[in-house]
């Protein structure tokens, strides 16, 4: 598996060379983010989330697969963190979305490189399901922690305006009435899509941060030990519980085990979480997923030995 892991590995450090070198054009990396986040990867998301199929028992297992152990996970968090007096509160915050927010680039390049075309598909409808709740946890989490305590109005707002959440939604309701996508539409959409894989890989290496000097070691172990071990484990779990094919098995659990997201960084910067703390829970845990994802993956084997 490590021939799919590593050449994604290997895009993510290219990014990293660019952000360091000397050649590199003003402007690169925040024209990129901004064309990936807001037109490229909403076009994906929208396009994929738009043709996937909602029916049949494999939606209801793999929504308990991925929700029910992030909702757990959260529960866990929200009961242990008030109780470590030490950690500021934006810390607390990094530590939420370091533990439950998915790479979906990341994760969407090694599927289409891993799986077969419905198995890939299995992981699209994996985001299309989570993305909305983990970024809800995540505004909330920062806004709460943040010290701004934003109202419930400011936070609505927040996520009414992520085009991460508006173009997942927007392709489910799509999806649910049944309207079929154009062919013109849906190229133009695969176009802008496509290019989205690259160019946000290249945004979270420019976005990696070797200088761990100022971070708290065992947040940023226990943290990533939740999202790169935890999770995937609780997934696997609720899977054999509930007799899922071994595509949705399959699905859930790669999706469990999926790296931090690197737009966590961003939000963290914007709202008040603790920016170098999240910066390096992405650096290690991408570094990191080259290795777990395939150790993950080994998982549902060893539930059915």
């Amino acid at each position: 598996m490590l021939t799919y892991t590593v050449p994604v590995l290997l895009v993510v450090l290219l990014g990293a060379w660019i952000r360091r070198s000397r050649w590199r054009p003003e402007g690169f990396f925040p024209a990129i983010e901004w064309f990936s986040f807001y037109v490229a990867f909403p076009a994906l998301l929208f396009a994929n989330t738009a043709r996937l199929d909602f029916t049949g028992t494999a939606l209801r297992d793999l929504a308990v697969a991925t929700l029910v152990p992030t909702l757990l996970l959260v529960g866990l968090l929200v009961s242990i963190l008030p109780l470590a007096r030490g950690l500021p509160g934006p810390s607390r915050s990094s530590i939420v979305q370091g533990a439950i927010r998915p790479s979906t680039y990341f994760g969407l390049a090694v599927a289409s490189l891993l799986f077969e075309a419905d198995t890939a598909a299995l992981v699209m409808l994996a985001l299309a399901i989570c993305l909305p709740l983990v970024n809800v946890v995540a505004v909330a989490a920062l806004a709460w922690w943040s010290g701004t305590r934003a109202s419930p109005a400011r936070v609505a707002s927040m996520l009414a305006k992520n085009p991460i959440i508006l173009s997942t939604v927007a392709g489910g309701l799509y999806n649910v009435a049944g309207l079929p996508l154009p062919g013109i539409a849906a190229n133009a959409l695969d176009i802008l899509g496509g290019s989205s894989l690259a160019l946000g890989l290249l945004c979270v290496g420019g976005g990696l941060d070797f200088r761990w000097s100022s971070v708290r070691p065992v947040s940023l172990a226990a943290t990533s030990l939740l999202k790169l071990l935890a999770l995937p484990l609780l997934a696997v779990w609720l899977c054999t519980l509930l007799g899922a094919s071994p595509a949705v098995t399959a699905a859930a659990c790669f999706y469990a085990a999926l790296p931090a997201a690197s737009n966590a960084y961003i939000m963290a910067r914007q709202m008040g979480g603790d920016a170098p703390l999240m910066a390096s829970l992405i650096t290690l845990q991408t570094l990191l997923a080259v290795v777990t994802v395939p150790l993950a993956m080994q998982l549902p084997a060893w539930f059915a030995a």
